[in-house]
């Protein structure tokens, strides 16, 4: 039997680190990418790669042929239902027993949230798709402070969070969730909610920023409306910036869809707690003050 891990979405951040750690560990596994010369890349580092855009469902069901496992991973885009809807159907047509699904804390049916609608749906698929599966329902990933770095190095935060609260996640504890589960191979149903160690605002995340970085950073409040405004100046298309406006002027700010829970399913799942922001901060220094 087949004992091949295919990953999607491995030119992005969670999907990346898993491959890179099952990888590492001596499993095998096949990544899907989009590009020649990503496949070329993979293959020189003796990664096995397949040009498969989520798409072609044709092309993807080839590329899945003898795989065991699927990480499916789908970028936060206006095709993201499309391309999780394709990623169930070519994963049931090449026969793989098991789908193991990146999905999202607040996801939900009637999310003002494109993307947290998308990922309830695809959810909804992978459960009723008649292979194995588990569901890795992560909370608000750290790597998407990055762009802030700008005004951190300015000593603020510009947010528009307010009083409510996320337990932010390094996206490596994501992966090392996800690497040992696929690891594992038992898929029965089950559903973790993956989050940091600490639920906060956004006054609470600037201390804990300023913690990291050895230099203080300060919440600074934004209206919604001028939040997403923002993000549109930064050349962001305008679907991505209201989702966010939404999503944080919103669904945190009134801790709506579950968004505001706090689990400790990392370490029970990896033997390691999930770092908290000060440590990721402390970590990412350099990138975010550019010393």
């Amino acid at each position: 039997m087949s004992n091949v891990v295919a990953v999607t979405g491995v030119t992005g951040d969670v999907g990346g680190k898993t491959l890179e750690l099952l990888h590492a560990a001596g499993v095998p596994v096949r990544a899907l990418v989009r590009k020649p010369e990503q496949a070329a890349d993979l293959r020189a580092r003796g990664i096995d790669a397949r040009i498969a855009d989520l798409g072609d469902v044709a092309a993807v069901t080839r590329a899945l042929d003898g795989v065991d496992q699927l990480f499916l991973v789908t970028a936060a885009t206006e095709q993201q239902l499309a391309h999780g809807t394709n990623g169930v159907a070519a994963a049931r047509a090449a026969g793989v027993r098991a789908i193991v699904h990146l999905s999202g804390a607040d996801a939900a049916e009637h999310s003002p949230l494109p993307w947290g609608r998308a990922i309830w749906r695809i959810n909804a698929l992978v459960r009723s798709s008649g292979l194995s599966w588990t569901l890795l329902h992560a909370s608000g990933f750290l790597t998407n402070l990055m762009p802030s770095a700008p005004a951190i190095r300015r000593g603020i935060l510009p947010q528009t969070i307010g009083r409510g609260r996320i337990p932010w996640i390094d996206t490596t504890d994501i992966a090392r969730v996800a690497a040992r589960v696929l690891e594992r191979g038992i898929h029965d149903g089950a559903e973790h909610v993956l989050t940091g160690p600490e639920l906060l605002d956004g006054r609470g995340l600037a201390r804990a920023l300023s913690i990291g970085v050895g230099r203080r950073v300060r919440y600074l409040h934004l209206p919604s409306r001028l939040f997403s405004g923002v993000l549109r100046l930064t050349g962001m298309p305008a679907w991505q910036a209201e989702g966010l406006r939404q999503q944080f002027g919103r669904v945190a700010r009134r801790e709506l869809d579950g968004i505001a829970v706090q689990t400790s399913d990392v370490e029970r799942l990896t033997g390691l707690p999930a770092r908290p922001v000060s440590e990721w901060a402390r970590a990412h220094r350099a990138e975010l003050l550019q010393a």
